[in-house]
């Protein structure tokens, strides 16, 4: 290899997993220091768009801070493993969001000591911490935007202001908006934001912006689909058809798309929003029918109520879209399903290791390194 030009060394450790790229790096100092040649990661992304991306599965039972990986470019390959993941000593966390190679995770108890994690090279930072508010709801995001190459997190604290059952909020309260770029040293305020979030599981950034769902509201539209640029911090409207106004459903990126999952009698309903911010380009693009994954079929033992990720949200929860077409899917965090919309047929993913309940984040694997990003960056 010593012989290769360089630009086809990186071209062709490119190509490969991440995982390969990991061991690629200890066969001796010349070939580690190649693997952690800065043009490397920006080589991966411009090809991951032809890719497959990873998963990365959060576990929290019986062990707290479990991370397990899975390359689904090798989901039709004989033998399909998780891999578990090294984490570094750090208090029990949730997994805020996963973008451009890094994930983001918070203190699950305080929500306020916030880290950036490469779960690959293990290197990882804990940003500084932000303003505090007391009887606070929390939502968050992290995004990168491509234009201006930077990572940002966005923190919006709530004040509690409840009404009835609780679903629905009596006014929005006091809110702070607040932003840190990476490689800042200080958190920045946007000031008050006039929509109340819906946490999730995981943000969704399309096209340069975080989205989030709103809480029901008693006068106007039930539900709104808000937006957040990265690149000039503001939030916006986003548009979309009179069928999503007053029901539940989850957001997902589908091949770039910003997507709505849609709960119904049949199973899911999904809808696709071709063009962006372009209300009459969503579509009812896919129809997914019902299905109980064989991970679900023996009933979990009582010392797993401990875990979190127990009474997780819905029944199935859309993951993204794969190269063949196929929609990935997660069963009440015990099992991973593919589905194929052609000919309506799934297909249950029996990996050796996967643990017993998890939430699975979609990952694009890179060996970014953190400590990269500088104040000189901003």
């Amino acid at each position: 290899m010593e012989y290769l030009p360089q630009e086809i060394v990186l071209d062709i450790l490119s190509r490969l997993p991440v995982t390969s790229l990991l061991h690629f790096k200890l066969v001796c100092k010349a070939w580690l220091n190649t693997a952690q040649n800065p043009l490397l990661p920006s080589l991966q992304f411009s090809r991951m768009a032809k890719n497959d991306p990873c998963l990365i599965l959060h576990c929290d039972y019986p062990i707290r801070n479990q991370l397990y990986s899975f390359e689904l470019s090798s989901r039709d390959e004989d033998n399909q493993t998780v891999h578990q993941i090294r984490v570094p000593a750090l208090p029990e966390f949730d997994v805020v969001g996963s973008c451009k190679g890094l994930l983001c995770l918070c203190d699950s108890s305080t929500k306020n000591r916030l880290y950036v994690y490469n779960p690959f090279t293990r290197n990882y930072v804990e940003l500084p911490k932000s303003t505090e508010f007391q009887n606070q709801g929390v939502v968050f995001g992290f995004g990168f935007h491509p234009t201006t190459n930077k990572y940002k997190v966005v923190k919006i604290d709530y004040c509690r202001k409840t009404h009835g059952n609780h679903r629905y909020y009596r006014g929005y309260g006091k809110s702070e908006v607040q932003i840190l770029t990476l490689g800042s040293q200080e958190w920045r305020s946007l000031g008050q934001v006039n929509y109340h979030m819906l946490e999730a599981p995981s943000q969704v950034l399309v096209n340069g912006r975080l989205h989030w769902c709103t809480w029901p509201r008693y006068r106007g539209p039930s539900r709104l689909l808000i937006s957040f640029d990265i690149a000039d911090e503001q939030f916006r409207v986003v548009e979309k058809p009179d069928e999503l106004h007053r029901i539940h459903y989850d957001l997902v990126n589908l091949g770039g798309c910003l997507s709505a999952a849609v709960p119904c009698s049949s199973g899911k309903e999904i809808w696709v929003m071709k063009e962006y911010d372009v209300k009459e380009s969503w579509i009812k693009e896919y129809n997914i029918g019902i299905h109980v994954p064989r991970g679900l079929e023996q009933d979990l033992i009582p010392s797993f109520r401990d875990s979190k990720f127990f009474r997780n949200r819905s029944f199935v929860r859309v993951l993204c879209l794969l190269k063949n077409g196929e929609i990935l899917l997660e069963y009440k965090c015990r099992a991973l399903v593919s589905y194929n919309p052609r000919n309506e047929m799934f297909k249950d993913l029996l990996l050796h290791g996967m643990p017993n309940l998890f939430e699975a984040s979609v990952h694009e694997g890179s060996l970014s390194w953190i400590d990269s990003f500088s104040d000189n960056d901003l």
